[in-house]
């Protein structure tokens, strides 16, 4: 019986440095309780430098949110395990954690919208999806559960009403519950837009106070995630940027006086110690997998396979397919039975810090079946092309946007989804060569018609078709199985690959939503990459054929028919597929015949 093995090794973690509060910062703070020290709170960040909204945040963010995984920086990203690497940012929103339309954003408070406090970059279908909603804690993810944001119906008593709400990952709940704290303190008097019915009147009373769950829950994040040496950092940071720093940060313990079971003590600096960080575990590694997000890793598997899952000191902890986490020794699956066969594994690990016990983020392992006969081009090697487009009607493509260099995916297309999503980070060579694809991204056939138009067909990474782009309107299309909407093709001045439809724009790549359709009005251009040979194979250009595959174009009342095609109209008449009234038509070809609506 074939085996797959998953084999434990224990790896070092290292430790981030941060400096000290500024003496005296804290020092208005010393004895006072309730109102006065909020009041006091509040002053803290009175007259703080504003970080202009928009480019400048990014900037402040390359100080604040980057992480390094394989030696690049990235966004560090608390909404999704997507990896967008710097400096690109259009996959990413600037989002703000306590929702700006709250206080009615710039126009209500722009010392609010501008407060780096509280604002992330943020995966953009997440941001989103999360909207206004309250935070809160989920029963059902009816709407959004990537792996790290949660959003959808509130569980019992935690929402305030709302009917949906946001809830962050464990590993970033107490950051969420402290930004949350000081802007309710720090303003405090904000004009706070409580009728809407997303808004902040699921979390405050009349008088601004957090509503009892509200106030309950966010103090229990703050208690269970303690701040990391990542919070402490970025505190530090944004002092350096706006000249203030966030109490609840290098206090968690404060708090307590605001919201909790000390509301009637005073508050001493002398007895409270400053927050020291306590880390969780790092999350599990493979070194031998393919990575397709932070913490995200993607197995093909076939026959025997061993990988080394590294791991902080502490308990190790693996669910298989959604049933129960256990704590294994060593993991063993069967070999494939079929090509589509599919398990997902994953794994955190526990460990004990400063009397807390911690789990670490969680890593997500997909293993798919990958049969030895079938060609996988996500792994392939491929070449930008440039200066002409010979041959374009020979080989596979795959398409990415001209800043992001997001790849197009297989995702959409559909009567639902009228356009096709991003697939992801791709990765490069030093010789520029596009080296890894994501499983969901495209590869694409050309196929030249008449009048030198081409139609596109859409293919997933084994080479399988899926359908063509098929343009039902402006800003709209689908994959359809038959029919294709024919475009020119050309290169622009700096190598963009412009393919115009006749009556439904162009493709292009929308940065504010990631998406490539057909567009009419000026988005991301889009660069074409051409297979070049599969890891050191062959670098020749092959035609590609499909069988039986075949599809007719429509252009508003014309066809344009494959090579030695003929088309009726019901009564079997012959016509030549120009100028036709609106009906059934039908195509037929050496392979197949094919039924066409007009």
């Amino acid at each position: 019986m074939k085996k797959s093995a998953i084999i434990l090794t224990i790896a070092a973690t290292s430790m981030a440095a941060y400096a000290e509060i500024p003496a005296s910062y804290y020092q208005s703070l010393d004895g006072l309780q309730g109102a006065a020290l909020r009041k006091a709170i509040a002053t803290l960040a009175d007259s703080h430098t504003l970080i202009t909204y928009g480019d400048k945040t990014w900037q402040a963010f390359e100080k604040t949110d980057i992480r390094t995984i394989d030696g690049r920086e990235c966004w560090f990203d608390m909404y999704s395990n997507n990896i967008v690497w710097l400096p690109a940012h259009d996959a990413l929103n600037i989002e703000h954690s306590v929702p700006n339309s709250w206080w009615g954003g710039q126009k209500g408070c722009k010392e609010a919208h501008y407060d780096l406090m509280h604002l992330n970059p943020s995966d953009q279908n997440a941001n989103n999806k999360k909207s206004s909603h309250p935070i809160g804690e989920v029963a059902d993810p009816r709407l959004l559960d990537n792996g790290l944001t949660k959003i959808g119906t509130p569980k019992q008593g935690l929402g305030g009403g709302s009917t949906t709400v946001f809830e962050p990952a464990d590993e970033f709940k107490g950051d969420f519950a402290r930004a949350y704290f000081y802007i309710f303190t720090s303003y405090a008097g904000i004009d706070w837009t409580k009728g809407d019915d997303k808004g902040v009147r699921y979390m405050l009373d009349t008088d601004d106070r957090l509503l009892p769950w509200a106030a309950e829950m966010l103090l229990r994040w703050n208690e269970a995630d303690p701040v990391d040496d990542r919070e402490l950092t970025r505190n530090d940071e944004i002092y350096k940027l706006q000249g203030n720093r966030n109490p609840f940060i290098d206090y968690p313990q404060l708090a307590a006086y605001i919201w909790g079971d000390k509301t009637q003590s005073a508050f001493s600096i002398s007895a409270e110690t400053p927050a020291q960080a306590i880390n969780r575990p790092e999350a599990p590694s493979i070194s031998d997998a393919w990575m397709t997000g932070v913490n995200s890793y993607l197995v093909r598997w076939w026959d025997n396979r061993a990988l080394n899952l590294s791991y902080s000191d502490g308990t190790l902890m693996i669910s298989v397919d959604g049933r129960d986490f256990f704590e294994p020794s060593t993991i063993e699956i069967d070999g494939a039975a079929s090509a589509t066969e599919s398990h997902t594994y994953k794994a955190y690990v526990t460990a004990s810090e400063n009397g807390k016990t911690l789990r670490s983020p969680i890593t997500t392992i997909s293993f798919t079946a990958l049969a030895p006969d079938v060609t996988d081009y996500s792994q392939a090697r491929w070449e930008k092309v440039t200066g002409s487009l010979t041959d374009l009607d020979k080989g596979y493509y795959t398409i990415l946007s001209s800043t992001t260099l997001h790849p197009m995916s297989t995702d959409g297309g559909t009567t639902t989804t009228k356009f096709m999503n991003e697939a992801g980070f791709a990765r490069f060579d030093n010789d520029g060569l596009l080296t890894e694809l994501q499983p969901q991204a495209a590869l694409v056939k050309f196929e030249k018609q008449q009048d030198n138009k081409y139609s596109l067909q859409v293919c997933d990474t084994h080479g399988n078709p899926l359908g063509y782009w098929n343009c039902t309107d402006k800003n709209k299309m689908k994959l359809d199985q038959n029919t294709f909407t024919p475009a020119t093709a050309a290169l622009g001045e700096n190598n963009e690959f412009i393919f115009t439809f006749t009556e439904h724009g162009s493709l292009q790549f929308n940065k504010s939503q990631p998406r490539f359709v057909n567009y009419s009005s000026n988005q991301t251009p889009v660069y074409l990459y051409r297979f070049k040979d599969l890891q050191g194979g062959s670098s020749e250009v092959t035609e590609v054929t499909d069988g039986e595959q075949c599809a007719v174009g429509i252009e508003g009342n014309n066809l344009t028919l494959p090579q030695g095609a003929e088309v009726f109209n019901i009564a079997g008449q012959r016509l030549d597929g120009k100028n036709l009234s609106p009906g059934i038509y039908i195509v037929k070809t050496k392979a197949k015949s094919i039924k066409i609506r007009l």
